[in-house]
């Protein structure tokens, strides 16, 4: 099977958060708009300027959005992303990245079940947790 990736959907804010996503990140983004596709094939509600299609991939990580056409993308707290971090270091850079301006949920800290780990909501209403095992 291959890898499950995230597809997030913003309300004309896909841009900025990928692009934010990539600071935090770093990696290769590819931006789609639906001014890029041909004529009649999306929805005429959609803003030409906006997001149809966003990729963001550094390695095996790959993350994918678009702004949501004509309507509103409704989040929730039912879904989170998790990311297994190789380093203590890169756990610590991710949490701090991805938290500014954003709400620390659980901060960073050892855990009973032998990882470093937290959680936080990113100022685009993303629900992360990061974890990081001690012991590999």
């Amino acid at each position: 099977m291959k890898p499950l990736i995230p597809y997030l959907l913003f309300n004309a804010t896909c841009r900025e958060a990928m692009t934010f996503y990539q600071d935090c990140f770093g990696g290769e983004l590819e931006l789609m708009t639906y001014g890029d596709s041909p004529e009649g094939t999306c929805d005429k509600k959609a803003d030409k300027n906006e997001i149809m299609h966003a990729c963001l991939r550094k390695d095996s990580f790959i993350l994918m959005a678009s702004d949501w056409p004509g309507g509103e993308a409704i989040q929730g707290n039912n879904v989170h992303l998790n990311i297994d971090c190789s380093t203590k270091s890169e756990i610590e850079t991710l949490f701090k990245k991805l938290s500014q301006d954003g709400t620390v949920v659980q901060p960073l800290a050892d855990t009973f079940w032998g990882a470093h780990f937290g959680m936080l909501i990113d100022k685009y209403n993303i629900h992360w947790m990061l974890n990081y095992y001690l012991k590999q």
